[in-house]
């Protein structure tokens, strides 16, 4: 009989057996953004700034308008070395908002 493992010891093979560690890191990290927000950069984020996706080192950050990018870019590094804090790696290298305007699509009438 084999020896015993412990669960946390399977994840990482298993991700990359699958090859599910990018999604998996890119889910992390997203999480990990989304707490982080309203210590960050103040408790009136948290419902706004949201993380959008994360490709090649970058995390793209979905914003309201200008004035929550700004805010967002201010604080970009110290927010990027606490990420890579959390992860135990240095995943994280860069931070880019996307300004999209929250409720147009509903306001707009196609009839």
């Amino acid at each position: 009989m084999s020896e015993f493992q412990p669960f946390q010891n399977w994840v990482p093979k298993t991700l990359q057996k699958y090859k599910l560690a990018r999604q998996a890191r890119a889910s992390l990290i997203c999480e990990r953004f989304r707490k982080l927000v309203p210590e960050m950069i103040g408790e009136d984020c948290a419902g706004v700034v949201r993380p959008k996706s994360f490709k090649g080192g970058t995390l793209y950050v979905s914003v309201p308008s200008s004035s929550y990018a700004q805010r967002v870019y201010v604080h970009r590094h110290d927010i990027i070395m606490k990420l890579n804090l959390e992860v135990d790696n240095d995943f994280v290298h860069d931070i880019r908002t996307v300004v999209e305007a929250v409720g147009f699509a509903n306001d707009y009438d196609s009839s």
